[in-house]
Order: structure tokens, then sequence, then C-alpha cells
């Protein structure tokens, strides 16, 4: 048997900390928007929308916030390619090219992702993102320990 590898991942309490952060400023600045946190591959962890936040903005949150975390680089990453030139970016497999997707990062792994949608502009979702990632520790607060054979069980 092929030996587990454990890696870390965004628990509960990591995206909460994450959505608090970005809501927090979003409030400050009177913006409307909604804000996801995935795991690394993608999925769902957890989701927030400010009062009258557009109802379209759901959906693009969690793209950017997919996006970030299934390629493990900001969703900016491919508008900046889609803009300069290489048009291919905007094909790639599940990416959405709009700035306000963010990795979350522990030490060298990316534990999950943060999307904003909603603010009035790309650069303030894209500084709401950037907040709530960072908002987790270096040294791990807001991640879980998750080993192979535990993700195989979750992803059956």
């Amino acid at each position: 048997m092929a030996p587990a590898r454990t890696r870390r991942i965004i628990d509960e309490a990591g995206a909460a900390a994450v959505l608090d952060a970005a809501k927090q400023l979003a409030v400050a600045n009177g913006n409307r928007v909604v804000m996801a946190v995935v795991d690394p591959w993608g999925e769902l962890v957890a989701f927030r929308r400010t009062k009258d936040a557009q109802t379209a903005s759901s959906r693009v949150a969690l793209d950017k916030a997919r996006t970030a975390a299934i390629y493990r680089r900001p969703s900016k990453d491919f508008e900046d390619q889609a803009s300069h030139g290489r048009p291919s970016a905007l094909h790639l497999a599940r990416a959405v090219p709009l700035q306000g997707g963010e990795p979350i990062i522990v030490g060298d792994h990316v534990i999950g992702a943060v999307g904003v949608s909603g603010a009035t502009s790309a650069d303030e979702d894209r500084e709401l993102a950037l907040i709530g990632a960072g908002s987790v520790s270096a040294n791990g607060d807001g991640a879980a320990f998750v080993s192979a054979a535990d993700r195989r069980e979750v992803d059956a």
C-alpha cells in the first residue's frame, strides 16, 4: 500500500475568520458583496453576503474562489493574461478571468481560497479577498489536517 499523504485544508473556523475580515472592511467601505471560501479542490466551505448584495455576485464569488484554489494562484492572473495577448486563458477549464479570487496559503501550501464579488470595482474585490486570505495565520490556525485516505472517504 502506498503511503498516505497528509495535507492541510481550511476548516470552518478558518473560513469564518476569512469571511469576518473581508466583511468588516466591506461594510466599512459601504460595499455590498458576496464572499465564498473553498477548499483546495474548489469545493464550497463557507459563504456570506452583506446586506443588499446583488444576486449575480453569488456565483461569481464562488467561481473566483474556485479558480484561485484549483490553479493555486490569484484569479487576476487569468484576467492579466487575457488582456495582455493570451486569449486562450479564457478557455482554461473552470477558470474565471476576473480579479477577486485569492488562494489562502499556509507555509507553502494552498489550504483553500476566497472569492469576492460585488464591490464598486474589481480592485476592491481583490483587496477584500486579499484581506480575507491574509487573516489565516501562518502557523496554520484555521487549517485542519486531512490524510489522503480521509479525503477519499469525503470524495466518495
